[in-house]
């Protein structure tokens, strides 16, 4: 939209800079919490366009941005009071071109309303903002799956964008430990608002129970009564499961200082919906609820999931084996070698085989010990896959919508702890350099055979053997939870 008059700055009634250090009182959380957000937004572009680039505001090097809290507008026929007052005003100005968002936000349990989030998008639409942007304790996958929904007609024209405070949080956290911050000044006031988010008084709170539905599908499946695709409760514990893995996504992010995200398919990262109805079905259908997560630079995805009718949380990470090994022991020790014994107990070990045959399973310390145990009767191939897992049987806690989230929130930053840090992926070795180009005789090549199989045997009889590293080295475990 052009500058001038159609800029949404024009039709501001009233409005406040953000201020960084806002005066307020304690009852005006929400206004203090945005005011400072806002006004690191303007102080520290580099944060500002890690939020904003998610929300289709302009980032480019040209964009000025401006931010304003206790706004009210000019609407032609309308009286200021008859119009809601969101709580900030975001502008980004870019050559001539002006992008402009309204903020809404709310702190400790309150959350926002269909309602009130719908008089916001005709209040945009009215004076020609693009997007309404809400700020709560609510979390989602991505700024575009909203928590709340709303008449998608009013949705047309305005765009509607959700951040979790954790997100925010969490963001800055990552972009403080990257050190690409070169002023002194930006990072001082990027760690103050870490600070602020990260202290009770702030209205800041984790996502600490699941809803009340949770108590309900617990109890329908393990009564072994059937689930209802179109159930609301089943809806709502499903949105809850989603709300509660975007959390535990945020909470490693900020330990590892690098972005962990939920995996989606393409199809569904475009329409929440889709995710939401794909995962119901797989709830009907196996009693089950799961999600991966992707860490930069490990080993594979984690698997989390929810085993309802046995109670339990299962969590996973799945490698592909070796191509350089001769026979499937080698392949089980490549594996078993990067784990340290002293987690082993309750770690099982799966192998997946070629064909049909079906998988197998041991504890850790039965695949250290014997790692025969897990090859099949006449198995001379490699496995197809190998899977680490960690079985954690919660019990009644399981039913709990708060205990839940507290065994959880423990066991998935544990697995990756204990776990998946230490897990290397296979990567092919580099080619060897040849002193001739002749082609290799048959009494060479019987050579080479044999020298593969003295190293095989070499393997083998370590296979009952703790790895050096761990004699030599003792085991350092990063700070516990």
């Amino acid at each position: 939209m052009t500058m001038g008059n159609g800029s949404v700055l024009d039709k501001l009634q009233t409005g406040e800079r953000a201020r960084l250090i806002p005066v307020g009182s304690d009852r005006q959380k929400e206004s203090r919490a945005i005011s400072a957000l806002l006004a690191v937004f303007r102080l520290i572009p580099a944060y500002a366009n890690l939020m904003l680039d998610e929300v289709g505001a302009p980032t480019n090097k040209r964009a000025k941005l401006s931010a304003w809290t206790e706004i009210t507008f000019k609407v032609l026929g309308k009286k200021p009071s008859e119009l809601p007052r969101p709580d900030g005003l975001l502008a980004v100005q870019s050559g001539k071109k002006e992008w402009a968002a309204l903020v809404e936000a709310k702190v400790k349990n309150e959350e926002i309303s269909a309602a009130q989030i719908e008089r916001y998008l005709d209040l945009a639409r009215e004076v020609g903002a693009n997007a309404v942007i809400t700020i709560s304790n609510q979390f989602a996958l991505l700024p575009s799956h909203h928590p709340v929904r709303v008449n998608k007609q009013k949705t047309r024209s305005v765009s509607l964008y959700h951040f979790s405070w954790l997100a925010l949080q969490s963001n800055a956290q990552v972009l403080s430990d990257s050190d690409t911050l070169e002023d002194e000044e930006q990072a001082l006031v990027l760690k103050e608002l870490i600070r602020f988010l990260e202290h009770d008084n702030s209205g800041v709170k984790p996502y600490d129970r699941m809803g009340p539905a949770w108590k309900d599908l617990c109890a329908t499946v393990q009564q072994g009564a059937p689930l209802r695709k179109g159930d609301e409760k089943l809806q709502e514990a499903v949105a809850d499961w989603h709300q509660l893995c975007r959390y535990l996504a945020l909470k490693l992010s900020s330990r590892l200082a690098k972005p962990v995200s939920v995996c989606v398919r393409r199809k569904h990262a475009n329409d929440p919906a889709k995710r939401l109805e794909h995962d119901i079905g797989r709830l009907v259908k196996d009693q089950l609820l799961a999600d991966e997560f992707d860490i930069p630079n490990a080993a594979g995805n984690v698997n989390l999931s929810a085993d309802i009718m046995r109670r339990t949380i299962n969590l996973s990470m799945r490698l592909e084996p070796p191509k350089d090994k001769q026979r499937p022991t080698a392949a089980i020790n490549w594996l078993t070698r990067q784990l340290n014994p002293d987690i082993a107990k309750g770690v099982l070990i799966r192998c997946t085989w070629p064909r049909r045959t079906p998988d197998t399973i041991q504890p850790l310390e039965t695949a250290l010990e014997d790692p025969k145990s897990l090859i099949p009767d006449g198995m001379n191939d490699l496995p197809a896959g190998l899977e680490v897992m960690r079985v954690v049987d919660l019990a009644g806690r399981f039913r709990g919508a708060r205990t839940l989230v507290e065994d959880i929130e423990k066991a998935f930053p544990a697995f990756y702890r204990d776990i998946g840090q230490h897990l290397r992926a296979w990567t092919p070795p580099p080619p060897k350099y040849r002193k001739s180009r002749k082609p290799v005789s048959e009494e060479e090549e019987r050579l080479a055979e044999r020298e593969a199989e003295l190293a095989d045997q070499a393997d083998k009889t370590n296979d009952t053997k703790v790895p050096d590293s761990f004699v030599r080295t003792p085991h350092v475990r990063p700070p516990q939870e």
